[in-house]
């Protein structure tokens, strides 16, 4: 990876970041874009494209009104200028010792999953970014290193070289501050990583 400008964002929150990523210019009015992650809106509550395409796993939250899975997507090859995937990249653990995180619902994760399972979801939910992304724009994808199994889990690293594998260039990386605590009953063994981040990803200029 190269020519990586890292910055840790003002943004307070997701609509902060995307309104950061418009005055950057990873974003731009006049590009049609993709959430195919699009959950409660949150992202677009700041700022928003003319032309915003959204779709979710959960048919309530669509709205394309019908279930559609980020990893198989009804559009054709190239048919986007930029994408924007948040997947539900947060690893299942406990926050408080005594049972499921309670962010794990905001996250979409209230399903447990191997966190090799959720990574193979987000790769594979990537790739099929890729497929219907033209490279007008760029590709953001949100993801966070973690602490899991007692070893961290560097999706920043993996997320990243699988998408360079498919032929992107990682040119930004935005981290949004947040916080959560350390769950009871655990000793840390790890420097505390209180930050999600956006990847900022170019197609076709490894």
């Amino acid at each position: 990876m190269t020519d990586l400008v890292m910055a840790i964002s003002t943004a307070k929150n997701n609509a902060e970041l995307i309104a950061q990523c418009h005055q950057l210019g990873y974003l731009r009015d006049e590009w049609s874009t993709l959430d195919p992650t699009y959950g409660l809106g949150r992202f677009w509550a700041l700022w928003r494209p003319i032309e915003l395409v959204a779709s979710d796993l959960d048919p309530a939250k669509s709205p394309q009104g019908v279930s559609i899975d980020f990893r198989s997507m009804p559009w054709p090859d190239g048919t986007f200028d930029a994408v924007v995937l948040d997947g539900p990249y947060k690893l299942n653990g406990t926050s408080t010792g005594r049972g499921a995180a309670t962010s794990d619902a905001d996250y979409g994760v209230t399903t447990w999953a191997s966190w090799q399972d959720r990574h193979q979801l987000i790769r594979d939910g990537i790739t099929e970014c890729a497929r219907v992304h033209n490279g007008v724009g760029f590709l953001l994808v949100k993801c966070q290193d973690q602490v899991c199994g007692g070893k961290v889990r560097w999706q920043t690293r993996e997320f990243a070289d699988h998408a360079e594998s498919i032929g992107y260039r990682l040119v930004d990386v935005l981290h949004l501050p947040s916080y959560r605590a350390q769950p009871e009953c655990r000793r840390q063994e790890h420097a505390r990583r209180n930050y999600s981040t956006l990847l900022v990803l170019e197609k076709g200029r490894r």
